[in-house]
Order: C-alpha cells, then structure tokens, then sequence
C-alpha cells in the first residue's frame, strides 16, 4: 500500500469511493465541486493492488461557505474531503494520508491555515484530527447543515512535521472530465 498525488484519471474511482462513503442529499454535490476544483499537489490517494482504497481532497476555493469568517482567511486551504475505504478504517490509513496531505500543505505555504467539517457524531474522525494539531472552531446548526458538524481548524503554529513518506506513481487508468 502506498500514497501518491492525485492523478485525473483517479476522479473516476474516487467519485466511485466517495458515493460509498458520504450522504448523497448534502455531502455528493460537495464532492462533486471538490472534484472539479481540487489540487493535484495537495491531493492524494491510497492505494493497493492498482485500486484506490482511501483519498484527500484539498481545495482552496471553498466547496460550501459554512460561515463568511472562514473566507477571510489569509494562506487557507479547505480538506474538503477525507476517505477510506470500510476495510481500511481504523488501520491507519486515514492518518497516512492526512499527514501525507498536511505535509504538502506546509511545503506550499509556511503559514497556512486548513480546516474541515466533520460530522459531530464521528468521533473516531474527530479524534483523528485533534490528534494531528485540528481544534474545534464552532458547531454548524440546522441553518448552516443538515447534520450537525463541528468546523475544525489547523494553523501552521500547531503544526508538527515528525514523519516522510515516499510517493510512488501508479499507471494510468480510465480519464474522468469534469
């Protein structure tokens, strides 16, 4: 098993991924957005046997504007999503590929700012985040999402590199045009 860099020819697979994990009424359509307007550099998929089991999506322009504050940000980038496949969940991998992405981040902008939504009733992704540096800035209400969420932030001041990991290339696949 290994990361990489978002390929286009990923989208594909990780829309197919992405379907499997989140609630089509509100979380599809952000991950459409987040498929057209993703960066490849920031971006990254997990992979085993040529099959993508796990995925970052990381965007600068915001998928969905939760609360205008966020759009003031200076150096701000969105994890608008995070996914892994259910045979891969609580192995790790989540944490791999979170790293792997955050560590880019930190290449592309000393002082960057990501943040995220996640479900208030997901506690093993909540942990996974506050154990990598995110806090909790606020909790979403029914005006603002369907579920509630908290809105979790890392800034470059709670960020801690402490692990490298080697990007290998995967050959290329079916090609998804947005």
């Amino acid at each position: 098993m290994y990361t990489r860099n978002l390929q286009v020819n990923d989208l594909y697979a990780v829309e197919m991924l992405g379907r499997s994990l989140f609630r089509e009424a509100d979380e599809i359509p952000d991950l459409m957005k987040a498929l057209c307007s993703y960066h490849s550099e920031l971006s990254f998929v997990l992979v085993k046997d040529n099959t993508i089991l796990g995925f970052t999506l990381v965007c600068k322009k915001m998928t969905n504007v939760y609360y205008s504050f966020m759009g003031s940000i200076p150096n701000c980038y969105e994890l608008a999503f995070l996914g892994i496949s259910p045979q891969c969940q609580g192995k790790g991998c989540g944490a791999t590929l979170l790293k792997e992405t955050l560590q880019a981040i930190s290449k592309q902008s000393k002082e960057f700012t990501c943040w995220l939504i996640v479900d208030v009733a997901n506690k093993p992704a909540q942990r996974l985040y506050e154990k990598l540096g995110f806090r909790r800035w606020i909790q979403t209400n029914a005006d603002i999402t369907p579920i509630p969420g908290y809105i979790m932030g890392l800034s470059h001041r709670r960020y801690r590199t402490d692990t490298k990991y080697v990007i290998q290339p995967l050959p290329l696949q079916t090609i998804y045009v947005c």
